[in-house]
């Protein structure tokens, strides 16, 4: 699909705005309390920087991500400021950093790109406030991600190499199926009773089995990664009679209760439409994360580690639908995923042919051209000197892509729903979705990646898909 873009500036007059309300920062924070002081400092150099870029050195996406992320950190601050007896001074600087975030959201809203058969990009407040949104994420998502560099690069472009011919000394390049083994029914879980923020739920767990043929690059490392060996699912479930199931598939970083029940909230799936729910656990999010951080490794640039996630994620899951219909009799079951999780949704969808329905919300579908479009360039020149390139990374995933996997659910089955403003996934992503799925129902929402709750057009495609699917019945 061919985009639409904005000619280029030569610079952006919002970098003004972005970097005065940097400078005047650094100037008052010089007369703030110590604590203050160091809060406010991070972002008003992180927007000092940004909004110069924007003025000297434009065309790098990172500059408004980055200008974003500075005013969010610092308005937390404010708070702080004014129990110090600087309210004034408070109140004068929340303006202003709502003046940086905004012109940040103006130049992000300017190059995002436009395509056919996507929703018009509108200018107005709302898209501005929600575009800065996904901008702050994506720059949090950058500064947190362990991006390959040197000895890594290396190592990447070996296993790619080695990858390449292991399909095809194994004949599995056209046969996408073959990447996934059918694993073995879930008869027994380890489960406990918790309660998170209010919210009651059974915790699951279960060994998952998942192991790769040792002569896989990679191999050896993923099993190294002791927590992942492990699933994990939140599950809700009603007393007496069998009901309909519901898959929920999280996306990246997240894997907490927190995160997770507050996106596939209880009162609304559980409660309102009667579903029994089960949340899984991606692999290395959540407990089973290997580092610091939830989703650590899985979208940072390493595929062959990216390939076993998605070998496993899929593994997993299709244990835990065994478990729901030969252990739980669920009469019938469904799948949802956003974001990450809309991926595996799709990826499901083409590999378990007795699902109900199957609704993936913001969904990425091709990890590679993801990478591409926001990796950081010194990182992705430094892969492509290697000779990772976007081509022979398609490729070589070709096998977890869902769009090589054809369904056989009819198209009423099926729905999408997706941000008109969305930064993270481009609007190219659903559409190719929706083209694959035999023109299956996709809902635009007026909003980005991050603000997809309580969208009317998010509750009525899954609403709709729930009830041609038979899961709106609060009894089986």
């Amino acid at each position: 699909m061919d985009f639409n873009w904005n000619p280029p500036r030569k610079f952006y007059w919002e970098g003004a705005v972005i970097a005065a309300v940097g400078l005047m920062l650094l100037i008052n924070l010089l007369h703030w309390h110590g604590a203050v002081a160091l809060m406010t400092l991070p972002g008003a150099l992180i927007m000092t920087g940004a909004g110069v870029g924007l003025l000297l050195w434009t065309g790098d996406s990172r500059l408004t991500q980055y200008a974003a992320l500075g005013a969010v950190v610092t308005a937390l601050a404010l708070p702080f400021l004014a129990l110090s007896g600087e309210a004034l001074n408070a109140l004068f600087f929340a303006l202003a950093l709502i003046a940086a975030y905004l012109a940040a959201a103006r130049v992000s809203l300017y190059n995002y790109p436009r395509i056919a058969g996507a929703p018009d990009v509108a200018g107005h407040l709302k898209a501005l406030a929600v575009i800065a949104m996904d901008e702050a994420l994506m720059a949090w998502f950058k500064l947190v991600a362990r991006a390959p560099r040197g000895q890594d690069a290396v190592r990447i472009a070996d296993e790619l190499a080695r990858w390449e011919d292991y399909l095809g000394r194994t004949n599995w390049r056209n046969a996408p199926h073959a990447w996934h083994e059918t694993p073995p029914d879930l008869i027994k879980v380890d489960s406990r009773d918790r309660r998170v923020m209010g919210k009651s739920f059974r915790h699951i767990s279960f060994e998952s089995g998942y192991a790769p043929d040792s002569d896989m690059p990679g191999a050896t490392r993923w099993l190294s990664y002791e927590n992942n060996r492990t699933a994990h699912a939140w599950v809700l479930e009603h007393a007496g009679a069998a009901r309909p199931w519901l898959v929920c598939i999280h996306g990246y970083r997240m894997g907490s209760p927190m995160a997770d029940l507050k996106v596939f909230d209880p009162d609304f799936f559980h409660h309102k439409l009667g579903l029994n729910v089960v949340c899984p656990i991606l692999p290395l999010h959540g407990p089973r994360k290997k580092g610091l951080m939830s989703g650590e490794g899985y979208l940072e640039g390493d595929f062959i580690d990216f390939l076993h996630a998605e070998r496993q994620a899929q593994w997993d899951i299709r244990r835990i639908l065994s478990w729901l219909r030969l252990v739980k009799h669920a009469p019938r079951v469904g799948v949802y995923g956003v974001s990450l999780g809309g991926y595996n949704t799709a990826l499901l969808a083409g590999l378990d042919d007795d699902l109900a329905c199957a609704v993936a919300g913001i969904p990425v579908t091709d990890i590679a051209q993801t990478h591409w479009r926001h990796f950081p360039p010194l990182e992705l020149k430094m892969m492509e000197r290697h000779g990772v390139t976007l081509e022979r990374v398609q490729k070589a995933l070709s096998g977890v892509n869902p769009l090589n996997f054809p369904v056989k659910l009819e198209s009423h089955r099926l729905g999408i729903y997706a941000g008109s403003v969305d930064t993270l996934v481009w609007p190219d992503q659903p559409l190719n979705l929706q083209k694959h799925w035999g023109s299956a129902r996709l809902n635009w929402y007026d909003g980005s990646h991050m603000s997809f709750a309580g969208e009317r057009a998010v509750t009525r495609t899954l609403t709709e898909t729930f009830s041609n699917a038979g899961l709106m019945n609060n009894t089986a």
